[in-house]
């Protein structure tokens, strides 16, 4: 029987929340059967691919060309983009990160960005650069191949890259439809500025499109439509299957008696979080202190995973390294894929604990969206930081404000008041209702973020 044509599209992953996101979600799957897809990635290989393909059942095809360097001058550009867009738009995060940096550094910066805002150039500025980093990004010879394709659309998973604003803005010249899905609900505010024009762009929720209509309104009215889709890989925690998830196999698994209370704590990168082993040392005292617990402890990819080699005979701790893991201090965890079996993972280890333990992270959705439990950590351990420096900071970021307001979470400043929390939730065992709160940052309560996805990238792309 002969094939049904099908539709070529370019899909550019450069990152591994985007892999997450378009993979491991299976949105790639759905994106198989209307599309031929091909994969330009900085991330994904052949043997990767030929993974991915053998798991969904799918075939997907890999463009392997070299991605072109960013020049000088327009890394130049978006330095100077970046710094007087959250000035101009008064956004916390960089507010906060810039207390990090040099004192120099940041009166100098402070100062520039207040000449500008005095003799209002901001906007002018974000406007003019935006227009010179799109138009001096469309032209490279490296690229030149991917005209023999012919596709019919684009696939953007990570555009607040400029590796793929480059492709992007490259195919412009083709007429070429394109989609571009905003990966995490920090993004729009952290990571600066989109640098090429999107047909549709994808958000989770209404908080992004909102932001998204009021950073992008001041470059035209020729702007992205925007379509709110929820969080793809948040699917897994509305599918009803429970053989999947059987609580027994997952306590055999991980040899955890029927008896025994789980406590789950989900790192964070080192990079932002360089005392957390201090929290860890914190909690397996707490399992010393209390019969029938265990702790299991899952690593973020940037952690560093030899400091916890002093505990691998504690009787009650059960660690969960990332396969392939990222050891040097040097290297990023947005440079592999994660293991293809990483959602199932996460989801059952959230579904079958008592209470999960995060640090400002995401994991506050996931651990909500199953309604468990939750503790916050907003302590540096035995020596307190100053707060450019201690993770309280990450708690004052602008995606986390809105999710502060509705305390859904019990936030502990030390190790007496992490001990007393748990106490409460693990004995006392209060009910909590959190997925009716946080409602409006998944924007769907049932497995239907995939096919919201889909739907948008269809009506894009035809």
């Amino acid at each position: 029987m002969e094939q049904s044509y099908k539709k070529p599209v370019l899909l550019l992953i450069t990152n591994s929340f985007a892999a997450i996101n378009v993979i491991h979600s299976g949105l790639i799957k759905e994106m198989d059967r209307k599309y031929e897809v091909h994969v330009l990635s900085s991330l994904l290989g052949e043997p990767e691919i030929a993974l991915i393909n053998k798991h969904f059942h799918i075939h997907t095809r890999l463009i392997d060309i070299p991605f072109p360097a960013e020049n000088r001058l327009i890394t130049f550009l978006r330095k100077m983009q970046k710094a007087i867009f959250f000035y101009y738009f008064h956004i916390e995060t960089y507010k906060i990160k810039s207390l990090e940096g040099s004192g120099i550094l940041s009166f100098v910066t402070s100062r520039i960005l207040l000449i500008l805002n005095v003799l209002n150039l901001n906007k002018p500025f974000l406007i003019l650069a935006r227009k010179l980093i799109i138009n001096f990004s469309r032209h490279s010879p490296v690229l030149k191949r991917l005209h023999s394709f012919q596709f019919c659309g684009i696939i953007s998973s990570s555009p607040l890259d400029i590796v793929e604003n480059r492709i992007v803005n490259f195919l412009s010249k083709d007429k070429i439809p394109c989609v571009g899905m905003i990966i995490s609900w920090d993004n729009l505010t952290s990571k600066g500025i989109i640098n090429a024009n999107h047909n549709c762009i994808l958000v989770w929720n209404r908080f992004m499109a909102d932001e998204y209509r009021k950073f992008y309104s001041i470059f035209g009215r020729n702007g992205s439509e925007v379509c709110i889709t929820g969080i793809p890989r948040f699917d897994i925690y509305f599918r009803k299957s429970a053989d999947a998830y059987a609580e027994t196999d997952f306590r055999r698994k991980y040899s955890i008696k029927p008896s025994d209370k789980i406590i789950l704590f989900a790192t964070s990168s080192c990079k932002l979080f360089p005392h957390q082993i201090a929290v860890t040392k914190d909690l397996i005292a707490y399992t010393h202190e209390h019969k029938n617990m265990v702790l299991i402890i899952r690593c973020h990819p940037a952690d560093h995973f030899y400091l916890y080699d002093p505990f691998l005979h504690e009787e009650n701790l059960r660690i969960w390294f990332p396969d392939d893991p990222v050891t040097s201090v040097k290297s990023k965890s947005t440079a592999r894929m994660p293991d293809l079996n990483f959602l199932d993972s996460l989801a059952e280890m959230i579904r079958h604990c008592d209470v999960c333990i995060n640090v400002a992270s995401t994991m506050r959705l996931d651990a909500a969206a199953c309604n468990k439990h939750i503790i916050s950590i907003a302590y540096d351990g035995t020596n307190p930081l100053p707060y450019s420096k201690s993770v309280r900071r990450l708690y004052d970021f602008s995606h986390q404000i809105p999710l502060n307001r509705l305390n859904i979470d019990n936030r502990v400043t030390n190790k007496e008041e992490l001990f007393s929390a748990l106490n409460t939730v693990l004995s006392e065992k209060p009910e909590c209702d959190h997925l009716s709160k946080i409602e409006p940052f998944l924007f769907h309560r049932e497995p239907q973020s995939v096919h919201a996805a889909m739907s948008a990238i269809e009506k894009c792309l035809g």
